[in-house]
């Protein structure tokens, strides 16, 4: 058992000891004569919780709850005994063993017997029938997070942290999700307990953004008309931290039927908006290629690729695409840059060579491995896919803990190779939990989280789907299946142990030679019934945002013609359009509802379309805000009136929200557009409403 040698405030815990729990004219009884009465009958007290964490730092406890080795039953008759003319019964759940005690106006003491998951039957929490138990470990793992898991042993008066890692994360206030999977499988309030404690500004590990990512809109349908009682008595948070908590839920909301959940709730209660908003934080830049890291290395490229949080860190791609080198530069290629914190200094991650001009960048989660069995925690990786000119396939895995790089070779094909995309996909019918990666020319390749192997994970030595001639731009997954998009084709993966693709669509009309094809491919609730639908942008001279119904015979829906908009908005007509440079990126609206999309945009009055065009493109980084109500399109765009230079952005091609900071998020871009250029690479913050602010003219 871990014993916490850290010094707690004695005056705190007396307070909690002294803390009221029935009075009337006659009695006046307190926390610490319950614990007295509750050992002198032989059992083990503790004091659990909320309050041994605030003890650790310098706080004294909210709520005083204790846990006992012995039935709340017991528990219930020695009170009776010892006070035999107080009916102090406010809850009593004998199957699951606790017991509250006490007066209203006191709010008396919640009593818990320690309890085990291995007494769950049936994977159903809530009709388990619970026996005393006297593992503490056991018992912390049926609670939710490593802060919460002390145990204040009242006998020996020392304060025990049974899964050993509490102390580090109170001191870091990390978030750590300690639940047991029978514990997790069988109840719906974790992923509203996660973004509470996010709220009170706690840092996600990677076990609670994966429950968020894999659970969220099942606890929330799960959770159901018991939202209106759980928030009410559970978030006590200031009025912001109420409005974080809000666009939190929100933004984690994917499905209509938890949307629909959350709407009910806060139409109800239009409060929880939380207080008066104040001004939204506009662009600021934050990064600029040319900078010298700490360690005196040059941070340079043309554009930024990606955008990626893991882990609590950013990390950027740093394309070196058309790069203008100079005699004197550093002998590199494609550059990964990392920022530890929202105040910090971007500094060198990884380095490639010249002949890797640019890096696809993306962090993945495993929750299975390759046998389809749960992992006891997940596991993410961040991996990065560089291009390379002599037509090697490699895929880099990093390991945060030793701080290095594993790489794994793919294939080799005739030409340019390049990897544009990762996903991961869980085949419905094996369970395995499967990353992709899209690459070009030797076709994708998937591969199955393995720790025993270098780079920790195994890839199949065979692509699954090969003979292709452009880029898989992009994948998704739809109605529980995968797809992917590569010009002029949307391919459907049809699961199983020999897995199989199908083309399912293929885009109507001629496009010209510079065209991706489909960019951005996504999915949305259908806006016209149930289930989900593909979305994706066609870049080029028709560019055009499109639905696509897998449930209608993959009919398509117009649902902005990209080039007219743009000619309403500015008055002159473009000739040629990107959207969606990497995809579409969710950001939770301030006011409720679903998330709203935005997609990087740029765009050009060239009239060289037979290649990709070099001139008159548009040199401020616009881009486009999709709110589902209609849907709706408006214009975005990246704006820093504090620094100059600022109309030499191009393109706004990636979007990420901020590991550091709620409500923030994070823009990157540039664009070369056949030209060489030198340092043009850009990164800037913004808070979420800003960015979700339309622009006129």
């Amino acid at each position: 058992m871990n014993r916490i040698d850290a010094a707690l405030d004695p005056v705190l815990i007396a307070d909690a000891y002294a803390r009221p729990v029935y009075r009337d004219d006659r009695h006046d009884v307190r926390v610490g004569d319950v614990i007295e009465l509750l050992q002198a009958a032989g059992m083990r007290v503790f004091i659990v919780g909320g309050a041994p964490r605030d003890w650790l730092v310098g706080q004294p406890g909210n709520d005083i709850d204790l846990c006992v080795d012995a039935a709340a039953d017991d528990a219930l008759l020695r009170l009776r005994e010892a006070y035999p003319a107080i009916d102090g019964v406010r809850m009593h759940n004998q199957r699951f063993g606790v017991l509250r005690w006490g007066d209203e106006a006191s709010g008396g003491v919640d009593i818990n017997m320690l309890r085990s998951w291995k007494d769950i039957r049936n994977d159903d929490m809530w009709t388990t029938t619970f026996v005393p138990r006297a593992d503490l470990v056991e018992d912390a793992q049926m609670r939710d997070f490593s802060v919460n898991a002390f145990y204040y042993d009242c006998r020996d008066n020392a304060l025990l942290d049974p899964l050993g890692c509490g102390i580090d994360d109170v001191q870091a206030k990390t978030l750590r999700l300690i639940t047991h999977h029978r514990v997790l499988d069988t109840s719906y309030r974790t992923s509203f307990r996660i973004l509470q404690f996010l709220s009170r500004g706690y840092a996600a590990t990677d076990s609670v953004l994966a429950h968020l990512e894999q659970r969220a809109d099942r606890d929330i349908q799960g959770m159901g008309e018991r939202i209106h009682r759980w928030i009410p008595n559970h978030l006590h948070l200031e009025d912001a931290q109420r409005a974080q908590f809000r666009r939190r839920l929100y933004a984690h909301a994917r499905e209509p039927a938890s949307l629909a959940v959350l709407d009910s709730h806060f139409q109800r209660n239009p409060l929880m908006d939380g207080s008066t908003p104040t001004a939204a934080a506009s662009f600021r830049r934050v990064f600029q290629a040319g900078l010298t890291d700490a360690d005196g290395q040059l941070l340079g490229g043309t554009e930024v690729l990606h955008l990626v949080p893991h882990r609590g860190r950013l990390f950027a791609s740093l394309s070196y695409k058309l790069n203008d080198y100079r005699p004197d530069d550093p002998n590199n290629g494609a550059q990964i840059a990392v920022l530890d914190r929202a105040d910090g200094d971007w500094r060198l991650a990884h380095a490639y060579e010249r002949v890797h001009w640019r890096t696809t960048l993306e962090s993945v989660t495993f929750t299975r491995d390759g046998h389809g069995r749960a992992l006891d925690a997940p596991v993410s990786l961040l991996l990065a896919a560089p291009s390379d000119s002599r037509g090697h396939v490699y895929v880099d895995s990093f390991d945060d803990d030793a701080g290095a790089w594993t790489r794994t070779h793919l294939g080799s094909g005739d030409g340019v190779a390049s990897t544009r995309s990762f996903f991961i996909h869980r085949d419905t019918a094996t369970g395995q939990e499967r990353v992709f990666a899209g690459t070009a020319p030797t076709g994708i390749f998937s591969g199955v989280y393995d720790p025993d192997v270098p780079g920790r994970i195994r890839w199949d030595e065979t692509a699954e789907l090969s003979g292709y001639t452009r880029r898989p731009m992009s994948f998704t997954r739809c109605n529980g299946h995968l797809y992917v998009s590569i010009k002029p084709d949307i391919y459907r993966r049809i699961d199983g142990p020999t897995p199989q693709w199908e083309k399912v669509y293929t885009i109507p009309h001629p496009l010209v030679v510079p065209s991706s094809g489909f960019r951005g491919l996504s999915t949305v609730p259908d806006p016209n019934g149930s289930g989900e639908v593909l979305l994706a942008a066609l870049e080029g001279d028709l560019c055009r945002v499109v639905r696509i119904d897998p449930n209608d015979g993959f009919r398509e829906t117009l649902e902005l013609d990209v080039i007219d908009f743009l000619h309403q908005q500015w008055g002159t007509r473009p000739t040629y359009a990107v959207a969606a440079y990497d995809d579409f990126t969710p950001v939770a609206d301030a006011h409720g509802g679903a998330p709203r999309l935005l997609c990087g945009l740029g765009a050009t009055y060239s009239t060289q379309l037979d290649t990709h065009p070099a001139d008159a493109w548009v040199t401020d980084a616009w881009y486009l805000i999709r709110d589902p109500d209609g849907p709706r399109y408006t214009l975005g765009r990246v704006d820093d009136p504090q620094a100059p230079g600022t109309a030499d952005l191009v393109a706004a091609r990636t979007f990420a929200a901020s590991p550091f900071a709620p409500d923030m998020m994070y823009v990157g871009g540039y664009d070369p557009n056949a030209k060489r250029c030198r340092q043009t690479a850009w990164v800037f913050s913004v808070s979420a409403d800003a960015a979700l602010a339309e622009w006129k003219r």
